[in-house]
């Protein structure tokens, strides 16, 4: 029976682990923002970022293992409510991208922090619904204690190599696009990628 009972554990951490990777690692406001972090700031600045972003997800996926999701849905107008105040966070983020670079702003820009990063994740819509999804994929891992440590082990395996490489990868473009004037006009077409995922945060 324990033999068993391992190999649906695999069996169910398998496809939760490809799903949060697959969410994680695509495009989205928060690997828009690590590009545009790791170009104007290098890696290691960006990782205060990186770890934000981690642990706000296994924050954001350990209530959704004790049930706060159910609550959350539960709520009238609950959706609406956080996608508007994410809209208009994300909005402010990428002004804050657009301008990184601004020769006017060059001296009081900074990354974003740790506590920005997680708390960001809490008005993401997208980060909800992998939390909400990884939740109901995990129930034959036992009691919700053990979902609850699962989910949060997958967040911090799979989100944080992922999380990584679109750090790099705007270090990469710094490298390659040295001119000040090319970087501005990069972090501005970052800007204008984070407010193209606003009306998503909308969808039903």
């Amino acid at each position: 029976m324990v033999a068993v009972s391992a190999v649906e554990s695999l069996a169910t951490l398998g496809p939760v682990a490809w799903y949060v990777f697959a969410m994680a690692a695509t495009p989205g406001p928060n690997n828009a923002m690590l590009t545009a972090s790791g170009m104007n700031f290098g890696f290691r600045r960006t990782t205060p970022h990186i770890l934000g972003i981690v642990g706000g997800l296994v924050a954001l996926f350990t209530a959704c293992g004790l049930g706060l999701g159910v609550l959350f849905q539960a709520v009238p107008y609950a959706k609406l409510a956080l996608s508007i105040a994410g809209a208009l966070y994300l909005a402010y983020l990428a002004w804050r991208v657009a301008n990184a670079a601004a020769p006017a702003a060059t001296k009081g820009a900074k990354p974003l922090s740790f506590l920005e990063a997680a708390g960001f994740q809490f008005l993401n819509p997208k980060a909800w619904v992998m939390g909400l999804t990884a939740a109901t994929l995990t129930p034959s891992l036992g009691g919700p204690v053990e979902a609850t440590l699962a989910l949060g082990l997958i967040g911090v395996t799979v989100a944080t190599p992922s999380m990584a490489v679109w750090a790099a990868f705007g270090v990469a473009i710094a490298r390659l696009f040295r001119q000040e004037r090319t970087r501005v006009w990069i972090n501005r077409g970052l800007a204008l990628i984070l407010l193209a995922t606003i009306p998503f945060m909308f969808r039903s």
